[in-house]
């Protein structure tokens, strides 16, 4: 019976979670259709069925995760739909037998099954095959606390056990324990049993919330760490007089009209450094296996907020577009990173990145190289700052950047030559709209 696995949606994703089924069981499937979405380690994209015919289960619930190539849901002929509880978030199993439970006679193999009292709270919050529906932050929580959910009665849709539920169980324990307490008579503890617990350091759960992390931020996390442990950062830094770059954005902006494309200066930023990479095509390169790799082309990755973390979008061959493109591509990139839209192609393939916080007002800050990349630009904001120009201060908008760079690969001569050469090329504006 075909199936619908799920697939690998970028080259780092190991494991996905479904957000949202888009359809639900009994409802007819195109070849090519999205059935739902699911959050990776990059962005939220969406799974396609590649055989035609009717959605006959789901086998991954929305918010549970699921490795790469493990199959999340099954496409028939119709003949074997699960029932609608179970295509709100159960996966479907055959019902375990009663053997505790069960009485057979002998001789006609018959089974008689006794009656099973409905309030026990393990039985309503359970799926097909004995599992226990519960939501991932429920069982991180009762994990914590050490509470058997079986012990618990869900409220959540069909039963199932939701934050809620684990919360009103701890307060339910905490009175008891605390009538239990005012009860029992006050042992009385040795001097030495007392001092000790005196400076015991009381941690009380309401003082914090535990969160579980996406997909996203859990890889983010992930290979921070493995760069900053594995990747011998160093820094170099230099100061970028952009008041004429300033000047000329100010004119091709109004050039453009209204309605035009504007350029922003992240969008300099991108072309300065696409133009001084052609010039150092190994700051272009990354490091592998004992292997210096050089790339052929330079794409240049943009960090952008979003709510879930931080992606990295790339403009592929930033030396060979204009300015307005690189604008356009780049308003483009923000706008699907802001609405979870980017596809794999928009991730893949950066052999430079460049993160801005100049817009937040930030004066200094170093970034973390995004392996497999050897080198990643901070820009900071664009003060107004006196400078001696002829032996006379003058107010200029001058704005700091900070190159992080492997050491593995990369040298303090060579990423200051490739800084000098960014700056060159900013405050001469001219030089970047050939």
């Amino acid at each position: 019976m075909p199936e619908v696995n799920m697939p690998r949606l970028s080259d780092t994703m190991q494991e996905g979670t479904i957000t949202r089924w888009l359809k639900k069981p009994g409802d007819e499937v195109k070849k090519g259709e999205v059935v739902a979405e699911v959050e990776t380690d990059k962005a939220n994209m969406e799974i396609e069925s590649f055989s035609a015919g009717v959605l006959e289960q789901i086998l991954v619930a929305e918010g549970e995760t699921a490795p790469i190539g493990q199959p999340i849901a099954i496409v028939g002929t119709g003949t074997n739909v699960q029932t609608q509880q179970q295509a709100s978030g159960v996966k479907a199993a055959p019902a375990p037998a009663q053997k505790s439970t069960a009485v057979s006679e002998p001789g006609n193999g018959v089974v008689s099954q006794p009656s099973v009292a409905s309030n026990q709270p393990a039985q309503n919050a359970r799926a097909n095959g004995g599992a226990i529906k519960s939501s991932p932050l429920a069982r991180r929580m009762a994990e914590e606390h050490g509470i058997d959910l079986q012990q618990i009665k869900g409220t959540g849709p069909g039963g199932r056990i939701v934050r809620d539920d684990i919360e009103d169980y701890i307060e339910q324990q905490r009175t008891t324990q605390a009538v239990s307490q005012t009860q029992a008579p006050t042992p009385v503890a040795a001097p030495e049993a007392a001092a000790v617990a005196s400076v015991q350091p009381q941690v009380s759960t309401e003082d914090t919330e535990v969160v579980t992390l996406s997909t996203m931020q859990k890889t983010i996390a992930r290979r921070l760490t493995e760069s900053k442990q594995s990747v011998p950062h160093f820094y170099i830094g230099n100061d970028i007089d952009l008041t004429d770059a300033l000047e000329m954005r100010q004119k091709l902006n109004a050039n453009a009209g209204e309605g035009g494309v504007k350029i922003s200066v992240n969008d300099l930023i991108i072309k300065a450094c696409a133009l001084a990479l052609e010039k150092f095509p190994e700051v272009n390169g990354s490091y592998r296996d004992g292997q210096f790799l050089l790339h052929k082309h330079i794409n240049i990755g943009i960090a952008v907020d979003v709510p879930a973390g931080l992606v990295v979008p790339v403009i592929r061959d930033a030396n060979i577009k204009g300015l307005r493109t690189i604008a356009r591509e780049a308003k483009a990139l923000v706008a699907k990173a802001q609405t979870g839209k980017l596809t794999p192609a928009d991730l893949d393939g950066g052999t430079f990145s460049i993160s801005n916080l100049g817009m937040m007002d930030v004066t200094d800050f170093a970034a973390v190289i995004n392996p497999p990349q050897s080198a990643i630009l901070a820009v900071a904001a664009a003060r107004k700052t006196f400078v001696p120009i002829d032996n006379q201060p003058v107010i200029r908008d001058i704005m700091h950047v900070t190159l992080s760079a492997d050491h593995r690969i990369l040298y303090g001569a060579t990423v200051a030559r490739f800084l000098q050469e960014v700056k060159r090329l900013l405050q001469n504006i001219y030089l970047l709209l050939g």
